[in-house]
């Protein structure tokens, strides 16, 4: 079987920096789904990494010459 500890560590991480520290009531469906879409975003392009050298992947691609 197929080692799934990257998997399992990202929606641990999601969990502990978006899920747990808000309090999600009153929030509809679409309300959740637009702030999770702005987290994934976020996630994706502007979180700061130390595997990167400390940038975030929009950083790290420009400083590749690649397109942002």
């Amino acid at each position: 079987s197929c080692d799934n500890a990257r998997a399992e560590g990202f929606f641990g991480l999601l969990k502990q920096e978006f899920y747990y520290p808000r309090d999600w009531s009153g929030t509809t469906v679409g309300e959740f789904m637009d702030e999770l879409d702005r987290w994934m975003e976020w996630f994706r392009s502007g979180r700061i990494s130390q595997r990167l050298g400390w940038l975030t992947p929009n950083e790290y691609r420009l400083s590749l010459g690649y397109p942002v």
